[in-house]
């Protein structure tokens, strides 16, 4: 979908900084905007890799963790980055977009 690629990085770091502040708030702990960095570019390649840019959120998130857990530098390990914090942050980052208007639309 030509708008999930159209933020350019000045946006999408911010994005990053917004969304890992939000997520950090709302879970009563310290999210790192590189985390959520990495999701948003992740997310970006596994739509581009499979053509589905309308995939929801429990799909992406399980492709996300797919290429976490097959990455050593990141800790997938219980109580560090899991499928329940990259889905906070699917969420989040669709507010994010929307409010830089560039609403992306998932299934679901």
């Amino acid at each position: 979908m030509a708008n999930e690629r159209t933020l350019d990085e000045r946006l999408l770091e911010e994005g990053a900084d917004w969304i890992a502040e939000m997520v950090s708030e709302e879970l009563g702990g310290f999210i790192p905007s590189e985390l959520c960095d990495l999701v948003m570019q992740t997310e970006l390649k596994v739509r581009a890799e499979t053509g589905d840019d309308l995939m929801d959120h429990d799909s992406m998130t399980g492709r996300i963790m797919e290429v976490f857990r097959a990455d050593p530098e990141v800790p997938t390990q219980e109580g560090a980055v899991s499928e329940f914090i990259v889905r906070e942050i699917l969420h989040w980052e669709d507010e994010f977009r929307s409010m830089a208007g560039h609403p992306r639309r998932v299934r679901g």
